[in-house]
């Protein structure tokens, strides 16, 4: 629930707050009166459980690391704050951040930050560590394993240790060299400098974007859902959904289990015909694709991170593909003794 609070918060700041206040909070991710701006103009825009968590972690945008060093991906933040002061790499980071051409920022990681970042030894103790990889990183056993898979299928006889490697390598090396983090990738930027700047942050910290979020009636039709994907699926009118924005999470289900295929039914009873998936995966041909085909999909890859590629400004999913709905199958059986129609209610 934290990241819908998140999402809260973020609404509130836009119906209630200038844009000052709103680029402080978010852009810079601290804001000496936080706890101010909560209990007088952010809390009638916030459900009760958003307010009381907030109330709870005001220190969030008050403490020394501000918002952005909170969350599980703060292990991995500090992790890398830590690595940068110990070899006295502040400057450098200040000057990949800042670079104005790609060659500049190549030059600048590939001679001083990679060799630290990169560095095999590290990785091994600490980047393919299981606890590490999903507390810091978000990445279970189950995705790891299809990153271990893909590896294996091309070299053979490697390592899960060696295989996170190459993976991380294979996401950071091409960012270098075909996205600014001076004025375009802020999503890597944001985790070397701790904050965005009015040079390169996400499209709705402009001052356009706040103006048109704060219009009345901006976000009338948002719906913000705390519950199990299929539950909320479940709750949503037959053949209405156009697109479904699923990223990764099907990456974690087992492969032996049912969890994937209950989804897929759920979201092709929810979808219209020709509605789209969207997912990524950290596999180039996740198994559960087959799954979508076997329940009324057509799946087509349209992207794959090859070695050296670069096919975003985050470059760390292996492959995105669309799965567009071609035909309806029937919906996920009800639990016994559920109630399926009105016409079953009985007063």
């Amino acid at each position: 629930p934290a990241q819908n609070h998140l999402l809260e918060l973020k609404v509130a700041a836009f119906r209630a707050l200038s844009y000052d206040d709103t680029w402080a909070l978010f852009g810079k991710g601290r804001h000496p009166d936080f706890r101010a701006l909560l209990l007088d103009k952010l809390s009638p825009h916030l459900s009760s459980r958003a307010f009381q968590f907030w109330l709870d972690n005001a220190s969030a945008f008050t403490a020394g690391g501000g918002l952005y060093e909170t969350g599980g991906t703060r292990l991995a933040v500090k992790l890398t704050k830590w690595l940068v002061w110990v070899f006295g790499l502040r400057a450098q980071v200040a000057r990949l951040c800042a670079a104005g051409t790609l060659k500049e920022q190549a030059e600048i990681w590939q001679k001083t930050l990679r060799p630290v970042v990169l560095n095999k030894s590290l990785s091994f103790f600490v980047v393919a560590n299981e606890q590490f990889l999903w507390r810091a990183l978000g990445v279970p056993p189950n995705q790891r394993d299809m990153i271990s898979g893909d590896a294996a299928a091309v070299k053979g006889g490697v390592s899960s240790k060696e295989a996170m490697w190459n993976y991380v390598v294979d996401t950071l090396d091409p960012v270098a060299k075909h996205s600014l983090l001076s004025t375009d990738n802020y999503f890597y930027r944001l985790c070397l400098a701790g904050s965005y700047s009015k040079s390169c942050h996400p499209s709705y910290l402009s001052e356009d974007a706040h103006a048109t979020l704060a219009a009345p009636g901006a976000f009338d039709g948002l719906r913000i859902h705390t519950d199990e994907f299929v539950e909320v699926l479940a709750r949503i009118k037959p053949e209405t959904v156009t697109v479904a924005v699923i990223m990764d999470h099907m990456d974690w289900f087992p492969r032996d289990g049912t969890e994937a295929t209950k989804e897929i039914r759920a979201v092709n009873c929810a979808m219209k015909l020709g509605g789209r998936v969207l997912l990524r995966s950290a596999g180039l041909t996740p198994w559960y694709i087959a799954k979508f085909e076997a329940q009324g999909f057509v799946c087509k890859r349209v992207a794959a991170r090859l070695p050296g590629t670069c096919i975003d400004r985050v470059n760390m999913y292996a492959s995105t593909w669309i799965c567009t709905k071609t035909e309806s199958v029937p919906p996920p059986r009800a639990a016994s003794g559920s109630i399926d129609s009105l016409e079953e209610l009985k007063l």
